[in-house]
């Protein structure tokens, strides 16, 4: 079975980064900036809900680990 994708990894970043900057604009009141937040907390976690529901890969343990060293990086200061 094959299917059509009709979405936009792209589109759906840049979605995101709007939320972003909403949640961190320095001109806008908390209760707008904590609500794109909420926002960004419920896509979190409706990914990782769809996540939980998929099968694991022989790779994907490499894909995420990578992800996370890059993440320590970034803490680190060494991006």
């Amino acid at each position: 079975m094959s299917y059509t994708i009709d979405w936009s990894v792209k589109k759906v970043k840049n979605q995101i980064d709007k939320l972003m900057r909403v949640a961190t604009d320095p001109k806008l009141d908390g209760f707008n900036t904590w609500g794109a937040k909420q926002d960004l907390y419920e896509i979190l976690w409706y990914a990782e809900d769809r996540l939980d529901e998929c099968s694991t890969y022989s790779d994907e343990d490499e894909f995420t680990k990578k992800r996370s060293q890059h993440k320590m990086l970034k803490a680190l200061g060494k991006k």
